[in-house]
C-alpha cells in the first residue's frame, strides 16, 4: 500500500513539473523580445494592408514595437536588384524571422538563407514558384499564408453579372512566376466553364497602357489576380477598360474599391494577420518546414455598385442579398 502511495505521489509531482514547465515556456514566449524583418516588394495599398496585418497580428500575440518587438522594414520599390541587396543585408543582421511579402521577396530570401525562418505573406502559389516542396510540408525554413482563391467562384460571379461574356482577357507580369501560375490556373477554369481566354503579359508598369488598350478592344471583360505590377498600374488598366465600357474583375477587394466590378474577395490585411498567426506557431517551437501553408477560409463576394452604374451593368436582384457593397467592405463612406 505504501509503495502504491509513493508511486501516486511521484506521478502527481511529475505532472506538476510538466504543467509548470509548459506554463513557464508560454510566459517566456510572451515576454521575450522578438526581432523581425518585414520586406515588401513595392509600395501599394494592397501590400501595405498585408504589412499592417502582420503588425497588428504580432500585437495580438503580445509583441509591441518599442517594447518587446523590433521591426526592420524594407521596401524594394519594385527593383529586383535592390531586393537582392536587401535580402543579403537583412540576413547578415540575423533577425529571429523574416516576413516576405509577395513571391519575388520570398524567392529572394529563399536564395539568401536556409536557417532563418521565412514567413510568406501574399504568395498565391508557392509550390509552382519553387519556394516550397508542398503545402502540407513546405520544407526547409519556409512557411506562411497564401492568398490563393477558388477561381470557379470568381467566374460564376462574373457570369451572373455579365451573362453575355464570351471572351475574357487576362494580364500577368512576365517576370513574376507567381503571376503566370495564377493566370494559367484561372484560364484553365475559365475555359472549363465555356469561356474563351486571351492572355497578355507585361514586363513592367510601362507596358500596361498599350497592352490594356489593345486587350480591352478584343475581349468582353478582363480578369487580373493578385499581381503586384498590375496593382501598381491598375488605374491605367481602368482607363482603358472604361473607354471601351468593359468590366475588370479580380480577387482583391482593394482593386474593387479602386474601380473593378467584382470579386469573391480576399482581404489583404487578413493575409497579414494569418501570417502573424503562423509566425506565432514558429515562435512557440514549430518547425517552419513542417508547418502547413495557411489559407483564408472566409471569402466575401463584393461589388462596386458605382462601377456597375458607370458601365450600365444592372446587378440582378437575387445577388444584392448575397454580395457586399465594396464601400461597406472597406469602411468607406
Amino acid at each position: 500500500m505504501k509503495k502504491l502511495q509513493k508511486l501516486i505521489l511521484a506521478m502527481v509531482a511529475l505532472a506538476l513539473v510538466i504543467v509548470s514547465s509548459k506554463t513557464t515556456k508560454e510566459v517566456f514566449a510572451q515576454e521575450e523580445s522578438l526581432d523581425v524583418a518585414v520586406v515588401q516588394l513595392v509600395t501599394h495599398s494592397s501590400l501595405d494592408d498585408i504589412r499592417q496585418g502582420v503588425y497588428d497580428g504580432l500585437t495580438e500575440h503580445g509583441y509591441t514595437e518599442g517594447e518587446n518587438l523590433t521591426i526592420n522594414y524594407q521596401n524594394a520599390e519594385g527593383d529586383l536588384n535592390i531586393l537582392s541587396t536587401i535580402a543579403q543585408s537583412v540576413v547578415a543582421e540575423e533577425p529571429d524571422m523574416i516576413f516576405a511579402i509577395t513571391t519575388p521577396v520570398a524567392q529572394a530570401f529563399q536564395n539568401a538563407t536556409s536557417d532563418i525562418p521565412i514567413i510568406m505573406a501574399g504568395v498565391t502559389d508557392p509550390a509552382s514558384a519553387g519556394i516550397i516542396d508542398d503545402l502540407e510540408n513546405p520544407g526547409e525554413n519556409i512557411t506562411g499564408a497564401s492568398d490563393a482563391v477558388p477561381y470557379e467562384d470568381q467566374f460564376e460571379l462574373l457570369l451572373q453579372l455579365q451573362p453575355h461574356v464570351q471572351k475574357v482577357g487576362m494580364i500577368y507580369t512576365t517576370s513574376e512566376d507567381n503571376s503566370l501560375a495564377e493566370t494559367e490556373q484561372a484560364a484553365a477554369v475559365a475555359e472549363e466553364m465555356g469561356l474563351e481566354v486571351q492572355i497578355e503579359g507585361i514586363a513592367s508598369t510601362m507596358d500596361m497602357q498599350l497592352v490594356a488598350q489593345t486587350l480591352a478592344n478584343e475581349v468582353d471583360a478582363i480578369y487580373v489576380g493578385s499581381d503586384n505590377t498590375i496593382a501598381s498600374a491598375f488605374e491605367t488598366l481602368l482607363d482603358a477598360t472604361d473607354a471601351t465600357g468593359i468590366p475588370v474583375f479580380t480577387t482583391v477587394d482593394v482593386m474593387v474599391g479602386q474601380g473593378a466590378l467584382s470579386a469573391v474577395a480576399i482581404n489583404q490585411k487578413d493575409i497579414g494577420l494569418l501570417a502573424a498567426d503562423v509566425a506565432k506557431e514558429i515562435i512557440d517551437g514549430a518547425n517552419p518546414g513542417e508547418t502547413p501553408v495557411q489559407f483564408l477560409e472566409e471569402l466575401q463576394p463584393v461589388i462596386n455598385f458605382e462601377t456597375a452604374d458607370r458601365l450600365g451593368i444592372e446587378v440582378p436582384e437575387k445577388l444584392t442579398s448575397e454580395v457586399m457593397d465594396i464601400k461597406d467592405r472597406l469602411g468607406e463612406e
